[in-house]
């Protein structure tokens, strides 16, 4: 997972932010918030963090003071700001900012931002492999699923936390309260794919996300850890979904730095 922190002095804002995509779905973990630059600068020297998400004007400290006192670190910059003007962006580029986004916050835009970032630093090491348009694809496929019914946002939330163990339609049935039947029929209905092959391409999502944060971790036991118990079958499909194979991506280098 790559490390996100947002650092918003607006408390009502801070806490939509850390609701407002499905970090999980995209590589993310949120590390931490902070109210201002000043607590932001602490977190970054404390996490090292991939991605720093702030706004500009905060008290004690703003974003410029914060990335000058963590200027030996080396993150993501986005800059969320009300000041959508020339002279705060042409500053925010200066400190190496990857994007401007002007509040109110556009949803869409802002998981676009941060599927770019993790793309750039998932890809930057296997630019001349077909890995990065595969990756886009599977990610693609993933994040497309409809969680606007509430059932279906169940079942994600279940995977997603349960994808490295063994489990059925029938167990999901169960743990959530409802018949086997009738969540086959919510998921023939509203589900994009079948939830087995959903299932397979969270688990190789989060394969890859292990091989970056693991580099030096036995690929046995990175397949065991999201769910497969055959590491056979796991290179087999690793190798369809992604047109490279998981020891061919690992000889490459670290995914991540």
């Amino acid at each position: 997972m790559f490390k996100l922190i947002i650092v918003e002095d607006e408390h009502l804002i801070r806490k939509w932010l850390e609701i407002a995509v499905d970090y999980s779905a995209l590589g993310i973990q949120v590390v931490g918030t902070a109210s201002h630059g000043q607590e932001g600068m602490k977190l970054i020297q404390e996490k090292e963090p991939h991605i720093v998400l702030t706004d500009i004007t905060m008290p004690i400290m703003d974003a410029f003071m914060m990335f000058e006192a963590t200027r030996t670190l080396s993150y993501e910059k986005v800059i969320l700001s009300g000041y959508n003007d020339f002279q705060n962006a042409k500053k925010a580029m200066q400190y190496g900012a990857v994007d401007f986004l002007s509040k109110p916050i556009d949803t869409k835009e802002l998981t676009e931002c941060l599927q770019n970032i993790v793309l750039r630093l998932q890809g930057s090491t296997y630019q001349e492999t077909p890995f990065l348009e595969e990756y886009q694809t599977l990610l693609t496929s993933i994040q497309q699923i409809d969680t606007q019914n509430q059932i279906i946002q169940q079942i994600l939330e279940f995977v997603h936390q349960h994808y490295c163990m063994h489990f059925t339609i029938s167990t999901i049935a169960e743990n959530l309260g409802y018949s086997e039947s009738y969540l086959y029929k919510v998921i023939n209905e509203d589900f994009q794919m079948t939830l087995n092959e959903y299932i397979l391409r969270y688990r190789l999502k989060q394969a890859i996300d292990k091989m970056a944060e693991s580099p030096n971790s036995p690929l046995s036991d990175i397949s065991e850890q999201v769910g497969f118990s055959d590491y056979k079958y796991f290179a087999k499909v690793f190798k369809k979904y992604l047109h490279i194979s998981p020891k061919e991506l690992k000889s490459l280098g670290r995914i991540v730095k």
